[in-house]
């Protein structure tokens, strides 16, 4: 016990006190690179977005003997979207599509009007 006691010390003192060697503080200075800078040419162009009408219509036109839908989108990209319909059991409310645009008129149907043409 009395050696165990005795290496304690022992460590002790040479972990307070070092080996007996003199120690040697070491210095480092930290020399910094120089920061670049990226050079980046700032380019300045003019987007032009430019904003397409579209219209189609599902029978092709003025066609009062068939169902149609007209869909397409307006020049300010709202969707759009609208059916032939009966108006009562004798009109049709036909829509078709001019210059891109949706167009519509009503039609006197002589055998009357069922399922939104004319009979």
């Amino acid at each position: 016990m009395k050696q165990i006691l005795a290496l304690i010390m022992i460590l002790l003192i040479l972990l307070l006190n070092g080996c007996g060697k003199k120690q040697t503080e070491i210095t480092a200075e930290i020399i910094k690179e120089p920061e670049y800078e990226e050079k980046t040419e700032e380019k300045t162009e003019e987007e032009t977005i430019t904003t397409v009408k579209i219209c189609y219509d599902t029978d092709k036109g003025i066609i009062r003997w068939e169902k149609g839908t007209v869909m397409g989108y307006y020049s300010n990209t709202t969707r759009f979207e609208f059916d032939d319909y009966c108006v009562n059991e004798n009109y049709v409310r036909e829509y078709y599509c001019e210059n891109e645009d949706p167009l519509e008129t009503i039609f006197l149907c002589k055998n009357g009007c069922v399922d939104a043409h004319c009979a």
